[in-house]
């Protein structure tokens, strides 16, 4: 009887010990800051964002699905930036970098299991797998990417698909970063 115990009492730790493997953050990962380029213009920074103004903009069943998928990151901590990465146009690139901490897994799994309308894999990256947002009442040169990497979400909305390759980049470190901007 005591065997059973104990393996029962070993095996819950195994169990408590592995989610708490999956869902862990450290701190240092969760810079919003780190994959945006050094040479980006910052635009917006907030430890809470409010997307209460999104309620006005309501064109599309698509938009909706954005809205509600947004409104799921409204506790993350939020950075906006636009980076002049020279697309197709020269438009610069607008990019978002959101930090949902342990909540990016359960987004990634979302994302892999049951993706919102609009939204589709794309080829994956140095380990990373990208999704692209599609939608008929974006314009015709708009591309919107983002993947969700060690508890950031990350998203490029530019004209060149590639942009956020370069983001990624930038991530692990192989570009230059305004997070180390700053120190």
């Amino acid at each position: 009887m005591m065997r059973r115990w104990t393996l029962a009492v070993l095996t819950l730790l195994l169990a408590l010990s592995v989610i708490g493997w999956i869902f862990y953050m450290p701190p240092s990962a969760l810079q919003t800051l780190k994959p945006i380029p050094a040479h980006a213009q910052i635009i917006y920074r907030s430890a809470t964002p409010d997307f209460s103004a999104l309620e006005k903009f309501h064109a599309s069943n698509g938009w909706k699905t954005a809205e509600r998928f947004l409104q799921t990151l409204e506790k993350s901590p939020l950075t906006l930036a636009t980076v002049a990465l020279g697309g197709r146009d020269r438009r610069d690139t607008w990019v978002a970098v959101s930090a949902p901490g342990p909540r990016a897994v359960l987004l990634r799994w979302q994302m892999v299991f049951f993706p919102p309308p609009g939204v589709k894999a794309d080829r994956s990256y140095g380990g990373w797998q990208i999704w692209q947002y599609s939608d008929p009442s974006l314009p015709v040169w708009m591309r919107v990417r983002f993947a969700v990497s060690e508890g950031l979400l990350i998203c490029s909305v530019s004209d060149d698909s590639h942009d956020i390759y370069y983001l990624l980049d930038t991530l692990d470190g192989r570009r230059p970063s305004a997070d180390r901007k700053d120190r």
